[in-house]
């Protein structure tokens, strides 16, 4: 990439950064929230095992809604415009957590979980303005770029949660709301490609359906959706449960859990920036990535409820999150390549939508902690990751692109 796409593509990626940043900073102070302070002071176990299941499913069940008619959204008014309003709505959310934390109103928290996930949509509609500049067979290569934007923040937003949470909860909160306001402002004079509007602005309550169910007439998705789904949700069950896991069977502190989830974020990180491109070069076509990646991230995930030291822990947690992105980037840019160009936010809106459902479905799990121990859990998710092996099989077979691979 050249030095003026990136100049153009900077306001954009930091849109894609501070997305990821924040919601990866959320998970060790949800679970630090939830097992010490006030919370844990004011509620028995069981109770807090529920609320901690709703305090993960909100921020799912707002995303699954957003995400779907954001996408869509921008299709309709143009990606800078709907990225501001997720700005806009994100520092918001931030802010109503915020205050929660200060009055120590758990309902706030929950608005400001559910306003967070309405506001989620910033993934899908830089994937799509990256991939709407990209020749066909560059679009896995421009994914990657945009991917290694987000395991950026996967990297810094667990590390400061962390690190912040375990002085005062309230100063990551503070943080995110500080910079989505630094993005706003940074892309209120931005351009990039597709930032006109292309149809008429149609929503309503049951668009988010709509547009799931637009698939139907959309055959060519289905395949490369149904395997991006399962395999989110395997992992996302996974990196729900480990958090968990490493509090309450390791006695990792709340700055412990952010180092943790650090390490889950250089291995994206790593795969990102190096590993992709060998891996696709290697192996050939996007296909045999997506195999490769899958298998090898099922494996780590089930290797991960075995009785293990904190360090084989970390390592594994290294080799899960890096063998993901290999299956991670090479789906969504079958499931982008599945329509024209016209609908390629909606594309990557059904993707985002499968992510959050893979959310809300971990959070839900979580209610089962007091039947089930976390590594049965870990388990389960290892397994569901290989079973979308399966719809991936029947991907096709894109043959590898020299220029593509090296950028």
């Amino acid at each position: 990439m050249d030095l003026a796409t990136l100049r153009a593509r900077a306001p954009l990626f930091l849109a894609v950064f501070i997305d990821i940043f924040s919601f990866g900073l959320m998970y060790p102070l949800i679970v630090a929230l939830f097992e010490s302070g006030w919370v844990a002071a004011a509620y028995p176990e069981a109770t807090r095992n529920t609320l901690l299941s709703l305090a993960f499913s909100l921020f799912p069940i707002g995303m699954f809604f957003g995400s779907s008619l954001l996408g869509d959204l921008s299709d309709a008014l143009g990606r800078r415009r709907t990225l501001m309003i997720c700005m806009a709505g994100l520092a918001a959310s931030y802010a109503l957590m915020w205050a929660a934390l200060e009055l120590q109103q758990l309902w706030l928290f929950f608005l400001g979980r559910l306003a967070s996930g309405l506001m989620a949509g910033t993934a899908p509609i830089a994937q799509a303005s990256v991939v709407d500049a990209a020749p066909e067979d560059q679009r896995s290569a421009a994914m990657a770029q945009v991917v290694f934007v987000n395991t950026l923040g996967m990297v810094a937003g667990p590390a400061i949660g962390g690190v912040l949470g375990g002085w005062e909860l309230r100063l990551p909160l503070a943080v995110a709301l500080a910079l989505c306001l630094v993005t706003l402002a940074s892309l209120s004079s931005a351009h990039f490609a597709r930032d006109e509007a292309h149809r008429a602005l149609n929503l309503d309550w049951k668009q988010p359906f709509r547009l799931l169910a637009r698939i139907g007439a959309r055959p060519a998705i289905i395949v490369p959706a149904a395997a991006f789904f399962l395999f989110q949700l395997g992992f996302l069950i996974y990196y729900t449960f480990i958090l968990i896991e490493m509090q309450r069977s390791y006695g990792f502190t709340t700055g412990e859990l952010g180092f943790f989830s650090m390490v889950m974020g250089l291995g994206c990180a790593f795969s990102s920036a190096i590993g992709f491109r060998i891996a696709r070069a290697e192996l050939g076509s996007d296909k045999r990535t997506t195999l490769a990646g899958l298998g090898l991230c099922g494996l780590f995930l089930i290797a991960s409820a075995l009785p293990l030291p904190s360090i084989g822990q970390i390592a594994l947690a290294f080799l899960a999150t890096a063998s993901n992105i290999l299956a991670f980037i090479t789906l969504l840019a079958a499931i982008s390549s599945a329509v024209d160009e016209t609908e390629r936010g909606w594309a990557l809106g059904i993707a985002n939508a499968g992510v959050a459902l893979s959310v809300l479905a971990a959070g839900l799990l979580t209610s089962l902690l007091t039947l089930a121990a976390p590594d049965l859990f870990l388990a389960a998710g290892g397994v569901i990751v290989l079973l979308a092996l399966v719809p991936a099989l029947r991907l096709n077979e894109t043959a590898a692109a020299p220029a593509a691979a090296g950028r």
